[in-house]
């Protein structure tokens, strides 16, 4: 029995230390500080499962922990500077205290009392958004004010005046809405809208729509005080310096780095989790003018080789992480939908795949240079299936989301027919982003129904599992094929969700802040137990780190 309890302490030591390894900066470790201290309530008890957020202006980080037994808290791996902190629990939170110094090498001491009374909590909801199950019950035209009708005219020739409608964020977003739908609207060959006319515009709608309540940044911290698994992870948040540059999908190079396609503009960002900086790199901006420029969604294959779609352009790129390098592929002209893309996937023959055009999958091949394009069967209606998320099986087969549909469609490569398969699921299912487990079975986001759905490759079987959190707007998925643990943003109420497939265990892990819009996760291929996700119109990234 003795030596049983000295092997299992080892082996506890053993893993402890790995992690420990793994999570430690390449720096050294007198570089960073430390933050320690104790929650209590507003009687002096300890309280355990708090949220402890740590913020530094300066740098742009946000470092969220949890409150252990005995209320104790440790805020590790800090940056030197001044550093704010505020706890959250309960129905209670404290203020947010005045800056702490962390030295380098230093342990500072900051305790927190929950003894203000929280504001009210936000709904499931799409970012700035009124909630799905509310949007029925809005007018269904604009509501009257000077400008309305220029609103109605301009606004309404891409989408129905109720996506406007719902949509209540403050003004500099309006702006920068307005200014992307000008980008759209020139692409469709479209009168662009005058100077004058934008004003006019964002002047009705900041007037008719205004915000549904005054931001929060904790209305959406969960009042139920965190237990069990759930305690033992920490997050690291960057806001990115652009507010407005769009970091729609993240994805890691071999050595852990984070990359975005910056929405806006034709650049590269690259996160680095060990020294917690920021870089960029332009790449070569193509023909469309300067204000035209965006990149899709980027993937990085197995080499460190990022591809992204560049619709603008009418181009792909690849780019060598590794190297800085980037190559140009020309969109060929007869192949109909545009260079644009939803989301991308590389398969193990070394293919790429993207959807686009709402109905189809594109293939390229990188040693022939050659596109292919294949359409949906229910591409030939008036009513496009739609064409979102998309992952390579275990057989290399093809799989997307057809979101307008509710259906899956799977592409065989070998005998170029494409299948649908229709969702089981009583409702709007809305299927998002997806990806592949170690079996080669398929792992589906159903946005709408708040729901996570595993395909069965080989039987093509579908079963879907139930949250905890309902209305979650369960968006991207990433399986950890080592831990064989499923990973899923939960976009709707800002968490990120794991789920055991062996136990069907969930465990949820809130984010710091209210709106993060937490879109694509992706695992740090040095550190399984490290996932990043990316905050589209919140202008973020970050990773969660699940403690041993």
């Amino acid at each position: 029995m003795r030596t049983n309890r000295l092997l299992s302490a080892l082996a506890m030591a053993v893993s402890t230390l790995a992690f420990a390894i793994a999570a430690t900066p390449s720096r050294a470790a007198d570089d960073r500080g430390i933050v320690k201290g104790v929650v209590s309530d507003d009687k002096g008890q300890p309280v355990v499962g708090a949220f402890v957020k740590l913020k530094n202006v300066q740098k742009r980080l946000t470092i969220l922990v949890i409150s252990q037994p005995g209320g104790a808290f440790t805020a590790g791996d800090l940056p030197a500077g001044q550093w704010t902190v505020q706890g959250v629990g309960g129905n209670f939170q404290s203020d947010v205290s005045a800056p702490v110094a962390v030295a380098a090498g230093a342990t500072a001491s900051q305790n927190i009392s929950l003894a203000k009374a929280r504001g009210p909590l936000l709904p499931p909801a799409w970012p700035k958004r009124i909630p799905e199950a509310e949007q029925d019950k809005l007018p269904k035209d604009l509501p009257p004010g000077p400008h309305r009708e220029l609103v109605e005219a301009r606004c309404s020739v891409c989408h129905t005046v109720d996506r406007i409608i719902a949509y209540r964020p403050e003004r500099p977003e309006w702006e920068h809405t307005l200014a992307r739908m000008r980008m759209r609207i020139v692409s469709a060959g479209q009168p662009d809208v005058t100077e004058a006319e934008k004003n006019q515009i964002v002047d009705y709608l900041t007037t008719a729509m205004p915000p549904i309540q005054p931001y929060d940044p904790n209305s959406r911290l969960p009042t139920k005080l965190l237990e069990g698994k759930a305690l033992k992870y920490r997050m690291v948040i960057y806001d990115l310096p652009d507010d407005f540059d769009e970091p729609h999908d993240v994805a890691l190079d071999p050595q852990g780095n984070a990359w975005i396609a910056e929405h806006v503009g034709m650049r590269l960002g690259r996160f680095d989790p060990r020294t917690l900086e920021w870089s960029q790199r332009p790449l070569p901006a193509g023909t469309a003018p300067p204000n035209r420029q965006g990149l899709g969604n980027a993937q990085i294959d197995p080499r460190g080789v990022l591809w992204v779609t560049d619709g603008p352009n009418a181009r792909w790129i690849s780019y060598d992480t590794k190297t800085d390098t980037p190559t140009i592929f020309a969109w060929p002209k007869v192949l109909a939908g545009g260079a644009g893309a939803n989301s991308m996937a590389v398969a193990p023959s070394g293919k790429i795949y993207a959807t686009g055009a709402n109905r189809s999958i594109r293939e390229f091949d990188p040693a022939t240079g050659q596109f292919r394009s294949y359409d949906s069967p229910s591409a030939n209606g008036k009513q496009l299936p739609g064409a979102y998320g998309v992952a390579v099986d275990g057989d290399g087969a093809v799989w997307w989301a057809e979101d307008a549909a509710d259906k899956m469609a799977r592409l065989d490569p070998k005998t170029e027919k494409v299948e649908e398969y229709k969702i089981p699921f009583d409702g709007r299912a809305f299927p998002r982003r997806m990806n592949v487990d170690a079996n080669g079975d398929i792992w589906v986001g159903l946005w709408m129904a708040g729901r996570l759905m595993k395909i069965d490759h080989k039987t093509r079987e579908m079963k879907i599992f139930t949250p905890p959190s309902q209305s979650g707007g369960n968006y991207s998925v990433v399986v950890d094929k080592k831990q064989n643990f499923v990973w899923v943003s939960e976009h709707q109420v800002d968490k990120i969700a794991r789920f055991d497939p062996k136990t069907e265990e969930w465990t949820e892990y809130p984010l710091p802040d209210a709106e993060s819009d937490p879109r694509r996760v992706e695992i740090d291929p040095t550190n399984p137990n490290r996932v990043f996700y990316s905050g589209d119109t919140a202008g973020r990234l970050g990773f969660i780190e699940v403690l041993p």
